[in-house]
């Protein structure tokens, strides 16, 4: 480990062109648990008060290609529109990094059947491409943000190179260093929501944990991708510094982790309303149960590996490396891991523990 070495770099952005969208299912499933507090989200909210401050605006935190929002925020506009009718303007932020594919993202506002766009004349959408590790949108302009797996990206790497791609599985000193920054990270990602929101607007968030007894997610999964990785790299595919960068940005929160800034009740003028954490097995296991097909299952895994994950491996290559390199090097780690997925059938995504929160600023 290079002691004092700062990756200055954040986690890259989901693989764009609709591949996320197209592979998100793992996602999809776990940010539906908490759908059920958007409409407790909008109870006791001032609706005389927001017809008249202009604008509704529900903001989209971590929209990667949109797939996964649309149903949340439909749900939010359905809110709105019950409460204070089909005239009040309503404006749709969506907002990620700047190198987001937010192309495939207004491509899938305008053509989706499912997208609120199609559905409500009154509706306006817009994006800003900004870490929300940051405030994104002015103060006091949010009654209502939603953010669904995507609150346990970090904003950096406390320390390059970590020694594991996946950080809970890393040496303790590191892995401690880790857990430092992403309590950080979770300050800050509420502190600049609290400024965003309206008094009274809520918050809903919606993030993969851990069981307490459990110290990491994907326990076969990351180690195969990580031998994966060591091979080319002692196969002189891979320099020692790119293979030294290859660590995935996330870190996942326990529900006691997430609770913390709220030990002593309201953090940055936001309240913890409701809190709930389910366990969430893999969504891709049942069907293999019944058909045995291996190699369907296996393309479902690589499929969610790819999308979030693949990107940030990517990113660690040299800059100099072309594109030929890069399909080269995309095609050996699926392929091996693919092989691996096949030899071995078994529950991958898990143990996984959903966590939803409802979050409420004073006012």
């Amino acid at each position: 480990m290079a002691e004092g070495h700062e990756r200055v770099e954040g986690p890259a952005p989901m693989q764009g062109g609709g591949f996320y969208n197209d592979h998100a299912q793992h996602q999809a499933k776990g940010g539906a648990h908490g759908l059920p507090l958007i409409a407790r989200a909008f109870e006791g909210m001032d609706f005389d008060g927001m017809a008249l401050r202009g604008p509704v605006t529900l903001a989209d935190y971590g929209s990667a290609t949109g797939r996964n929002s649309l149903a949340p925020l439909g749900l939010a506009l359905a809110e709105v529109r019950r409460r204070l009718g089909p005239d009040v303007p309503v404006s749709v932020v969506h907002t990620d990094q700047p190198g987001n594919d937010f192309t495939a993202l207004f491509q899938l506002l305008r053509d989706d059947p499912d997208s609120y766009l199609r559905r409500d004349a009154r509706t306006f959408a817009s994006a800003v491409g900004r870490t929300f590790h940051e405030q994104v949108l002015p103060d006091g302009c949010v009654d209502f943000g939603w953010c669904s797996f995507a609150a346990h990206w970090m904003s950096h790497a406390p320390v390059m190179p970590t020694g594991h791609v996946w950080p809970r599985q890393t040496v303790p000193e590191v892995r401690a260093a880790f857990a430092a920054q992403a309590a950080a990270d979770w300050r800050a990602f509420l502190a600049a929501r609290a400024r965003e929101l309206k008094p009274g607007g809520a918050l809903v968030v919606v993030q993969p944990s851990l069981p307490d007894a459990e110290p990491t997610t994907f326990p076969v999964l990351m180690p195969w991708v990580e031998a994966e990785l060591d091979a080319m790299a002692l196969g002189g595919v891979l320099t020692p510094e790119e293979r030294g960068r290859m660590t995935i940005l996330v870190f996942e929160r326990t529900a006691a982790e997430a609770r913390l800034p709220f030990a002593d009740g309201a953090f940055a003028g936001l309240t913890l309303v409701a809190e709930e954490a389910r366990e969430m097995p893999d969504p891709f296991w049942p069907a293999y149960a019944v058909d045995g097909d291996a190699a369907a299952l296996a393309d479902q895994h690589l499929g969610f590996f790819r999308a979030p994950f693949l990107p940030s491996l990517l990113a660690a290559l040299d800059p100099g490396r072309d594109a030929a390199f890069r399909d080269a090097f995309t095609n050996r780690l699926m392929d091996g891991l693919g092989k691996r997925m096949r030899a071995a059938p078994q529950p991958l995504l898990s143990p996984m523990v959903i966590l939803t929160g409802l979050y409420r600023k004073a006012g």
